[in-house]
């Protein structure tokens, strides 16, 4: 390639899995449960709690803030473990605590302070609303979540709420039994045909020194193979596992999350973190809406990923002066370079369009919630010529969206301009663009003798 030609990268795959959103300004807000971890699932966890199939027990053998646990609803029996005792400690800790215990541990230092931090690593309580106010204290304001490493300059003078966390959330752990050691006695003890196993292990070679270089592979998928109940699994997308999960018969997804950790010192890489949704079962559509980025192919090929995309334009104004609710935008454009450098052929527009009514054919609310009841589409079309909508220009191959807002609040929020355009999101795997052939005679034998050479 010609070192001054800048690299395009096109789409090898059409967007199999397009959705159409309404979109606005806002985010979602995540909430957290007692403590944070450096991989919890606190995002996810009221998505995955959807996923899980109907059971009579609960099992988390890998629980860290044991989000999932805390975002679903309770059944007869419910177990969760974690492999560092201190974590199982504490959860064992706060299932006893009495109000007085409250008291007395509301009434300890909750603001991040560099001096209390150091004091408190350093110490070794023996009561339990002192041992607990130190792991809680140590565990909030660590750099990274990662209790007791360092303190996080960030956060200094910053007060926590971890105790009013824990009266939220410590109702839940009331009929909950908590272990602390190997997944594998905890599974063993508990799998049955009506158990559903949440299992979030660590992720092998993710560069945070949070055990996942101890953790063995072969050996949790040998305990897979040998499950008698349904279960659900998060994974990376390195090491041995994700090749060994691909030649199974277990179901196997991609999905792409914020990468909280990216951030840290000594860790990089990027914002986004692509991971695995394993089951050995088949979750319903309903639950993976707006998860859902492809079936698990290539998963020993990070290089060719496939990204998780959304794509956010404003509603045409003017289209209808009436009060009808109804709404038109864009929702692709050919031949147009985005925010993050992509462009789509018209080919690669019409056939995301043909699959969006083919296998969606639905509206969601910032890619979150389905509103079908609420939005009905009117018409989807490809505009056959360049033409002129309200007051935008509309290029010929365009895909166009109408669509009447059936709900008071729905039409509330595009009045007053809080829902302000359609955005779509889908999955498509980038490859280079070749290089075009050179119009000199010689040339191309000599870049491909460049490239040998190189």
């Amino acid at each position: 390639m010609d070192g001054n030609q800048p690299r395009r990268d096109i789409l090898k795959r059409a967007l199999a899995h397009a959705r159409i959103v309404l979109e606005t300004g806002g985010v979602e807000p995540v909430e957290k449960t007692i403590w944070s971890s450096p991989a919890g699932k606190k995002r996810l966890a009221k998505r995955l709690a959807a996923m899980l199939p109907a059971h009579k027990t609960y099992v988390e053998p890998f629980a860290g803030s044991a989000a999932v646990l805390f975002a679903k609803e309770p059944v007869a029996v419910e177990a969760i473990n974690d492999a560092d005792l201190e974590i199982a400690r504490a959860y064992k800790t706060i299932k006893r605590l009495g109000s007085k215990d409250l008291s007395k541990l509301r009434a300890r230092k909750w603001t991040g302070d560099e001096a209390t931090y150091k004091q408190l690593v350093a110490s070794s309580p023996t009561d339990d609303v002192a041992w607990l106010h130190k792991f809680l204290y140590t565990t909030h304001f660590s750099y990274g979540k990662m209790r007791g490493k360092s303190f996080s300059p960030s956060v200094q003078g910053v007060e926590a709420r971890t105790v009013d966390r824990i009266e939220q959330f410590a109702p839940r752990l009331k009929k909950v039994q908590i272990f602390g050691g190997d997944y594998r006695k905890v599974i063993s003890r508990f799998d049955g045909k009506d158990t559903a196993f949440f299992l979030d292990p660590p992720y092998v070679g993710y560069d945070v020194h949070v055990g996942e270089g101890k953790f063995e592979e072969q050996a949790f998928f040998d305990v897979l193979k040998s499950l008698k109940g349904k279960f659900l699994i998060t994974y990376g997308i390195r090491g041995e596992l994700p090749k060994l999960l691909a030649k199974s018969d277990f179901l196997v997804k991609r999905i792409r999350t914020p990468r909280t950790i990216a951030s840290m010192r000594g860790v990089g890489g990027p914002k986004m973190l692509t991971q695995l949704l394993v089951t050995n079962y088949e979750p319903t559509k309903k639950s993976l809406m707006g998860l859902l980025v492809e079936d698990g192919a290539d998963l020993d090929d990070e290089v060719e990923l496939a990204d998780l995309f959304e794509k956010s334009i404003p509603l045409i104004k003017g289209a209808d002066p009436g009060d009808e609710r109804f709404v038109l935008g864009v929702v692709l454009e050919p031949d147009v370079v985005d925010a993050q450098g992509d462009t789509y052929s018209s080919g690669e527009v019409r056939q995301a369009a043909h699959r969006f009514l083919e296998d969606f054919g639905g509206l969601g609310l910032m890619h979150r919630h389905r509103v079908n009841g609420q939005v009905k589409i009117l018409e989807s079309y490809l505009a056959p010529s360049d033409v002129e909508l309200g007051g935008v220009s509309i290029r010929k191959g365009t895909w166009l969206l109408a669509a009447r807002i059936l709900s008071d609040e729905l039409w509330a929020q595009v009045k007053n301009g809080q829902l302000t355009g359609f955005s779509i999101g889908g999955s498509a795997r980038k490859v280079p663009e070749p290089n075009p052939p050179s119009d000199r005679p010689g040339d191309n034998a000599e870049a491909a003798g460049q490239e040998a050479a190189a």
